[in-house]
């Protein structure tokens, strides 16, 4: 369990409850990373992980908030512009979060089987044509003629508890991408509060 660095004390309570959010949030992925690589059950280890996305999620939620509340110079477009570039696998952090808790639980792979999943919604929209989708391992393939189309809502592929990036086009575990958002989160958060402004007051 981590505690607060000696500047952090003397700080203590911090100036604004996001900022202390933030950094409550980035502790929680450190400390479920930290758990999971000590668990010796791997569905144990897949749990925490996931628990980890959660606080990876919660930490980009709360600087949405600070947009929604003016306390930052952006809008949500140019910010989640801004963080993808910053936060590695940003998409599938959000895609995680969202089908976890929202369209069907993620349970942990089970070792004796090979499972592939796949969640939706997916849209096909037949007009003139034909829409077809696909889902090899090789990542969901779309093929349209005509006036059809297809409407995707974040889908979200996994193999035995791996994840599919769709800009690598790569699967990616859960322990990865905890790694790397530790590791570049930081430099982000840390701008964050540079140029977080005081609470906008209301009239």
């Amino acid at each position: 369990m981590t505690t607060p660095s000696e500047d952090d004390t003397k700080r203590w309570p911090f100036p604004d409850p996001l900022v202390a959010g933030v950094r409550e949030h980035y502790q929680r992925v450190k400390f479920f990373s930290a758990l999971a690589e000590r668990c010796p059950d791997s569905a144990g280890k897949f749990r925490l992980l996931l628990a980890g996305v959660y606080s990876a999620r919660g930490v980009v939620q709360l600087m949405f908030e600070a947009v929604d509340q003016r306390q930052l110079n952006s809008t949500r477009e140019d910010l989640k512009v801004h963080l993808c570039a910053r936060i590695p696998w940003y998409d599938l952090i959000e895609r995680i979060r969202i089908h976890d808790f929202h369209r069907f639980g993620l349970v942990p792979p089970d070792p004796r089987f090979k499972v592939m999943t796949h969640g939706g919604p997916v849209k096909l929209r037949a007009h003139k044509g034909a829409a077809v989708y696909r889902v090899p391992a090789s990542g969901p393939e779309k093929l349209t003629t005509g006036n059809s189309d297809i409407q995707e809502q974040r889908p979200l592929l996994s193999i035995d508890g791996q994840f599919f990036d769709d800009a690598t086009r790569e699967y990616v575990s859960l322990d990865r991408i905890l790694r790397d958002f530790v590791s570049a989160a930081v430099e982000t958060i840390k701008e964050f509060e540079r140029n977080l402004g005081p609470p906008s007051q209301s009239t």
